[in-house]
This record gives C-alpha cells, sequence and structure tokens, in this order.
C-alpha cells in the first residue's frame, strides 16, 4: 500500500491542476478538494516512514543507476505534511479572500507547487529534483504576479529572473557530478563521491542556487517585494513553504553528499547570522505591514542556517537538528499564521501603512491575538516551538563554545522581540471606536480563524517537541 502512495502523490496534484485549470469556475472546489486529499496522503505517508522500514518507489521497475527513486525520508516527509497541512488551511482562506479571477489561478498553480514539493521531498534523483525546482519557482513567480499591480509585475520579474539563474547553476552542479561520477541517485553518489575540485565545484554551484533560492542574505533582494506585493495567500505560501523546499536541500546535501566542505558550512553558518540581523533590522524599519513580514523572513531563514556551524566532525550534530528542525516547523506555521492575519487587518483597514493600524485589536482581537501567538514563535518566547529550536540552539553553542553564535541568537531574538512587540503595542492603544465595527462585517470569520489555527499550533505543538524528536530520528 505505501509503495503505491508516492505515485499517489505525484497523480493527485497533477490531476487536480489540470481540473482546475479546466474548470476554472470550480477552481476553488477542486483546489479545497485536493487540500484534503493531499494532507490525508501525507499523513498515511507519515504513519508508513513511522512503521515501515525505510523503502524506496522505482517508477517504472527500474532500479538505480537508470531508475528513478523516491524515497520518503523522516525529515522530508515531516516538512512534507506539514506543508500540506499549511497549503489545505491557505486554500480554504483563498476562498474568502481572493476575487475569483485569482481564484481561476492562484488554485491550479498552488496544486502544481504541491507536485514540486513532492519531488523536492521525496526524489532521491538529483536531475529529477532539478525538475521539482522548476514547477516550485515558475508556479510561485506565477503566483507572486496574481495581483497584477505595477510593484507586483515588478517584483515577480525580478523573482523570475533570479530563480531562473539559481537553476541553471543547479543544472550546472548536476551536469559536474555527472560527467565525474555517471550517477545522479543519492544514494549511489555517496559511497563513490571524492572531495575533488569538479565536485567542489559542483556544489559550489548548487550551494549558490540554494542561496539565491532561499532567499538568504545578501542574495535575498527579490524576496521583500515579491512577498509583500502578492495577495495574503500567496504570501502565506512563498513564506512558509517554497522556500523551506531549496533550504532542505542545501541541508540534505551538505549533511550526505558533501560533508567533507567543513569551511563551506561554517560560511554558511556566517551568512545566517547576517540574515538574522539584516532581516531584522529592515523588518523594524519597515513602515508597511507586509512587507515588515516578508523581511522578518529573512531574518527567521537565519536560523535554519546556524545547523551548519555545528554539523563538523567535532561536534554531536543531533542537538542542533533538532533546532534546526524545530524552526523551521516554527517559522512555517507562525509565519504562514502572521500573513493570514495580517491579511485580515488589511482587509478590513484598507491600508498597509503600520502607523494607520492603531488600535486594530479592538476591531479584529482573534487576528491580533494570532499575530501575538506567531510573534510569541518567531520571537523564541516559551511555550512555542520558536522557544525549543532557540533552546537547543543555545545548548548546542555553550557545549561547543560557539560564542558568537550563542550572542548571535540571543541578539537576533531580543532584535525580533524589538519590532513585533512594536507592532503589537501599536494594536492594543488606542482601541477603535464602534463606528469602525461597521467595517468588521466585510471580513469572514474563517479568515481569522485559520489564521488563528496555524499560529496557535506554532505554539501549542510545543508541548509534542520530545514525541516529534522521537519520530524524526
Amino acid at each position: 500500500m505505501f509503495n503505491n502512495l508516492i505515485p499517489a502523490l505525484i497523480i493527485t496534484p497533477a490531476l487536480f491542476a489540470i481540473l482546475g485549470f479546466l474548470f476554472s469556475k470550480r477552481a476553488a472546489f477542486f483546489g479545497i478538494a485536493f487540500g484534503l486529499i493531499f494532507f490525508s496522503e501525507s499523513l498515511l505517508l507519515l504513519y508508513g516512514v513511522a512503521t515501515k522500514s525505510p523503502w524506496a518507489y522505482h517508477f517504472g521497475g527500474w532500479q538505480a543507476p537508470l531508475g528513478i527513486a523516491f524515497a520518503p525520508l523522516r525529515f522530508g516527509s515531516s516538512i512534507l505534511g506539514v506543508s500540506a497541512f499549511v497549503m489545505l488551511l491557505t486554500f480554504i482562506y483563498a476562498r474568502f479572500s481572493l476575487q475569483e479571477s485569482q481564484r481561476a489561478l492562484f488554485y491550479p498553480l498552488s496544486t502544481f507547487l504541491a507536485l514540486g514539493l513532492v519531488v523536492v521531498y521525496l526524489s532521491q534523483d538529483i536531475f529529477t529534483i532539478y525538475v521539482g525546482l522548476e514547477i516550485i519557482g515558475l508556479c510561485a513567480v506565477g503566483l507572486s504576479a496574481l495581483q497584477k499591480s505595477p510593484k507586483a509585475l515588478h517584483a515577480s520579474l525580478v523573482y523570475l529572473f533570479s530563480t531562473l539563474v539559481a537553476s541553471g547553476f543547479y543544472l550546472l552542479g548536476v551536469v559536474i557530478i555527472y560527467a565525474k561520477y555517471g550517477l545522479l541517485n543519492i544514494s549511489a553518489l555517496i559511497p563513490v563521491i571524492q572531495e575533488e575540485l569538479p565536485t567542489l565545484v559542483a556544489f559550489g554551484f548548487m550551494v549558490v542556487a540554494f542561496l539565491l533560492k532561499t532567499a538568504v542574505f545578501p542574495l535575498s533582494f527579490w524576496l521583500a517585494n515579491a512577498h509583500a506585493n502578492a495577495p495574503t495567500p500567496v504570501s502565506a505560501l512563498l513564506s512558509a513553504l517554497v522556500i523551506k523546499a531549496t533550504f532542505y536541500l542545501m541541508y540534505l546535501f551538505a549533511a550526505t553528499l558533501f560533508i567533507f566542505e567543513y569551511e563551506l558550512s561554517y560560511f554558511l553558518a556566517f551568512l545566517g547570522v547576517g540574515a538574522i540581523f539584516y532581516g531584522g533590522i529592515k523588518a523594524y524599519l519597515s513602515s508597511d505591514l507586509k512587507l515588515l513580514i516578508a523581511y522578518s523572513t529573512i531574518s527567521q531563514v537565519g536560523y535554519l542556517l546556524l545547523i551548519f556551524a555545528f554539523i563538523d566532525e567535532h561536534t554531536d550534530p543531533s542537538m542542533a537538528f533538532n533546532a534546526m528542525a524545530f524552526a523551521l516547523f516554527s517559522h512555517t506555521l507562525a509565519k504562514s499564521g502572521f500573513f493570514l492575519a495580517a491579511g485580515v487587518v488589511v482587509h478590513i483597514a484598507q491600508t498597509k501603512e503600520i502607523s494607520a493600524l492603531q488600535g486594530y485589536a479592538s476591531i479584529t482581537p482573534v487576528s491580533v491575538f494570532a499575530i501575538a501567538l506567531s510573534a510569541v514563535s518567531l520571537i523564541g518566547l516559551p511555550p512555542s516551538l520558536g522557544f525549543v529550536s532557540k533552546w537547543y540552539y543555545l545548548q548546542s553553542a555553550y557545549l561547543s563554545e560557539s560564542w558568537f553564535f550563542l550572542f548571535a541568537i540571543i541578539g537576533g531574538g531580543i532584535l525580533s522581540a524589538a519590532y513585533l512587540f512594536k507592532l503589537l503595542i501599536l494594536f492594543l492603544e488606542h482601541p477603535l471606536e464602534e463606528g469602525h465595527l461597521l467595517r468588521r462585517e466585510k471580513s469572514h470569520t474563517t479568515l481569522e480563524w485559520t489564521a488563528f489555527t496555524l499560529s496557535f499550533l506554532s505554539v501549542f505543538l510545543a508541548f509534542f517537541s520530545n514525541s516529534i524528536i522521537a519520530f524524526m530520528g
């Protein structure tokens, strides 16, 4: 049964995306139906990973190195499961927030994006992964242009250029690896790959691709405008799901194929520190609510890269892995909830200017509460997944006497608190008069509670952190 689940995870998004394109007036129906089925399939995948010994699905029955193998790993399958859940709730949110013309493109493109995520998280073939990256990139660019404003279209063009350049770098790396070893399967490459110049050049190309697609500072120039000018459900998907896929590949390749590159690992960790403070400062200075959240994403990506400071042969990487995994899950849930809740506030206020949102906690209490829960996790306050992540990172830094990274983690948390508390205080100050409540009727309670669910889980799941660690091994 579990072997058939792999092709089902590929066929389902392809089928529903085509149906969404063909029957555009029913795109929302097909999208939400897909979301339910896709999330159910991802739960079955997690159950199979937990109860069955490692297995692989070989398309056409061809074994590696000739065939294409898909093998569910625990970490990748976990990210896919969380992504499916976020996608389902975002699809429900989009049904009530997007115009019909936008829904006709949003659901098919997002469904095709899910296909790319499946390929990236489950494929064991580095060229097939390239195909998955192209699907994700092109769908993400199309989604970011749905707003059709001059700013959104300009940001989408910059995004398109960036993702195509990054894909070209990754493909160059694949070509060099294949020319050197005649293999594309990750499992087959692991025992034969050597620390030689062609291999190092190939990995360098791939790293540049991953850094650009993940929007790691200083290659994050495309992210803020693309996320801030897209429709709210698109912003949530781009921030919560798209950039995580390429970070996952960066970690997977560094931890399996290219484990000899310790110097590069520290370089990536220092880039992470730069991202934490650059994104945090830009978020603090932002006057646009969605732009603040977008720059916050750049900052939070920096915490993911800190894992590379603790994966060399001199340290025990398990604690840092837990820190990185919880940072990823925390950001996925908290940032998607943050964007969706902010979308409700912007919809009611009819402005993204932060200074004009004073007192809106009295108008949208559920949305502001959701933003507060997301802030708790993003800052790393207890009890939240963000706190669990930072706790493990601080322990890793302390035990390895990495004082620079320890103070960077603390400083980044303080900076996050500065811009998020500044926003929350503004929402709570000077409650608005009753007359403003008339605007409240324009929103739909489904929007608020969808956002609240995601933000709440970014805090609540911390109580199950030991179970999550046990599952991921």
